[in-house]
């Protein structure tokens, strides 16, 4: 931009620039200031009271007492969530998210140096790069890929803060180049190591983005200050120490049980998960950057994405910006090709939380874009550029009710109402053989808070972590036998399950990849299955049936209406339950009481082409013939 041009619209920028409390004395503060508690209050009143699905549990038991969570670990956020427990304020599972709530806002403050320093490359008028960039932090805390990581126990939002202050700090060293100040560079390091020890995958993307301006810096240094950012890098990596001291504890939750050099490989590296990744995701890979695509249009707007192409050009073209433009849209693009290559997108807002520095990418280069035109608009008509500049950033508020109101977590109890089948209402000194990883997850979390320290939890996909099964088997020396056997064959047997149901009640969470000759050992009990130490009749599973379905019954009018995004998962948990039942009622013959369940499901999901399959399976009602089992093995799968 030419002097000559800002001098023309510098009275009419300051004019908006003081109509929002952003004068030039008062501006540092205000503005972001106003960046960040706009987001935080918001994040604030939304807030789960009582964690969430997915991880949340599992982090939650983390929290408990620096416990170890699933691969790799999560050492820094395991150190920084049981220190916000202390916090005098709610349940556990709300101080845990308070802390995301929390880190979210360190990332809005991080986001809104960077775009203010993007910004000010473009030599706007005074006033306006201020205003324009507290609009482009409002427009990326406001999306869902973000706000969803501010309100719930995860680890993205430390990341999303870790990763935007490496940002902030390698904008910074292009703003500054050339330069003989390297404490940038070193403050970038340090975090770079800190984020290493969250969650070193998404460190891992910052690398080739930051790559050219960190070897520039380090270049016009030497030697001395490659060693010195090494030296800040391995400060933040050796969090990592965490992990062997806390696996030699009595910790809660020691994942992995990381206390020797192969175990801590093991942990670190996420080898049971690496099988999740490129090849081994079903979807084509055109398929994944599309599905990634299409979110990214639904969170920001079509409208944001043109605006941002729009500002890739500018700054890509404009000789002052164009490194700066470089590093943001490296950023961009290697964090939305690698969360095309991972897959599983659709539906989980974990995969957001991958996108949340492509997100504020995006929104940096719409803001690029806005601005020029601003400014532009400024040198024509100075008074009508107050009017857009504040609107512009005003109107940037106007779907925050409507998005508040679809993904809040502030009355979120979904959750204490599975625990209540899952955990609450079991026996006394009950076994529970969990299948799905949120179950497990969800009974941590409760556990780790004191409840029902009496029951016995087997996390049977998790039984090949290292150290798992000697840990249960020491804690409870009735699961020796079960766990001794499925480790010698990777399946749950029949004899050791009706053995253990001789001593202590026993309870199994069905799923496709359970043996379906279990089934004359089980009958229906609310969410699980009870095992029977002589075997299940027919008239067994039909009286256990009545009750555990009104049970279910129950739980869904507690849940009310589900048609929130928030609410997503919940009518997932539902429909899974509901289909694990009719799958075992079909098997064993209980058509009827298999389709009473179906019809729940269909509410929740009508379109769902397994419930269609398995309704042709159970055949026509009124057919005389449709009687008797069902073979269900076209509906299970092999481990």
């Amino acid at each position: 931009m030419s002097a000559t041009a800002s001098r023309t619209a510098s009275g009419s920028v300051h004019d908006a620039a003081e109509a929002v409390g952003l004068d030039p004395r008062a501006r540092k503060v205000l503005a972001p200031a106003l960046a960040v508690a706009i987001p935080v209050a918001a994040l604030l009143a939304t807030l789960s009271p009582s964690g969430y699905w997915f991880d949340a549990g599992e982090l939650v038991a983390q929290a408990r007492d620096f416990g170890i969570s699933h691969p790799p670990g999560h050492p820094l956020f395991g150190t920084l969530a049981t220190l916000a427990g202390l916090v005098p304020l709610g349940s556990l599972a709300f101080r845990v998210a308070l802390l995301s709530a929390m880190s979210v806002g360190v990332a809005c403050f991080f986001f809104y140096r960077a775009a203010r320093a993007t910004l000010d490359t473009l030599r706007l008028a005074p006033g306006l790069a201020g205003i324009v960039a507290v609009g482009a932090t409002w427009l990326t805390a406001g999306t869902t890929a973000w706000w969803l990581q501010g309100i719930r126990p995860e680890v993205y939002a430390l990341q999303a803060a870790l990763v935007l202050f490496v940002v902030d700090r390698v904008v910074a060293l292009e703003v500054a180049s050339p330069t003989r100040d390297h404490r940038p560079l070193y403050a970038a390091a340090f975090a770079f190591g800190l984020a290493l020890a969250n969650h070193h995958f998404l460190a891992l993307l910052l690398l080739p983005a930051a790559a050219p301006t960190l070897a520039r810096a380090m270049l016009a240094g030497g030697r001395r200050t490659l060693m010195r950012a090494i030296a800040f890098g391995a400060l933040g990596l050796s969090t990592y120490l965490y992990l062997p001291l806390r696996a030699r504890s009595d910790a809660f939750q020691r994942f992995g049980q990381p206390d020797d050099l192969e175990r801590f490989w093991w942990v670190v590296s996420a080898q049971a998960f690496q099988k999740n990744t490129g090849d081994g995701v079903p979807d084509p890979l055109a398929q994944r950057f599309g599905e990634v695509g299409v979110r990214l249009a639904l969170d920001l707007h079509p409208a944001t994405l043109v605006l941002a192409l729009g500002g890739i050009y500018v700054a890509l073209r404009l000789r002052g910006t164009r490194r700066i433009g470089v590093f943001w849209v490296l950023l961009l693009a290697i964090h939305v090709a690698a969360r095309s290559w991972l897959g599983f997108v659709r539906h989980n807002p974990d995969a957001l939380g991958y996108l949340m520095p492509a997100v504020a990418a995006l929104a940096l280069f719409a803001a690029v874009f806005v601005a020029v035109i601003l400014h532009a608009v400024a040198t024509r008509m100075p008074r009508l550029d107050t009017t857009l500049a504040v609107a512009s950033v005003v109107a940037l508020l106007a779907p925050i009710p409507a998005t508040a109101r679809d993904i809040s977590l502030a009355r979120f109890r979904a959750g204490d109402a599975f625990d209540d089948l899952w955990l609450r209402e079991l026996p006394p000194r009950a076994v529970v053989l969990a299948h799905d990883p949120e179950t497990i997850f969800r009974l941590a979390g409760a556990r780790s808070i004191g409840e029902r320290p009496d029951v016995a939890v087997v996390p049977i996909p998790l039984l090949t972590y290292p150290g798992l099964v000697a840990d249960l088997a020491e804690k409870s020396p009735s699961l020796r036998d079960l766990l001794r056997t499925h480790l010698l064959t990777g399946r749950i047997a029949a004899a050791p399950l009706e053995s253990l149901a001789a001593r202590r009640p026993v309870f199994l969470e069905l799923d496709p990849r359970v043996d379906p000759e279990l089934y004359g050992t089980l009958v229906p009990e609310g969410h699980f299955h009870r095992a029977l130490a002589d075997g299940a009749t027919d008239t067994d599973v039909a009286d256990a049936e009545v009750v555990s379905r009104a049970r279910l019954d129950r739980l869904r009018q507690r849940l009310g209406d589900l048609d929130r995004l928030s609410d997503e998962e919940t009518r997932s948990r539902l429909l899974w339950q509901r289909y694990q039942h009719a799958l075992f009622l079909a098997a064993r013959g209980q058509r009827e009481a298999a389709r009473a369940h179906l019809q729940v499901a269909f509410e929740l999901h009508p379109d769902d082409p397994d419930l269609h399959a398995l309704a042709r399976a159970l055949g026509d009602p009124a057919d005389e013939e449709a009687t008797g089992p069902v073979d269900i093995t076209p509906f299970l799968f092999a481990e």
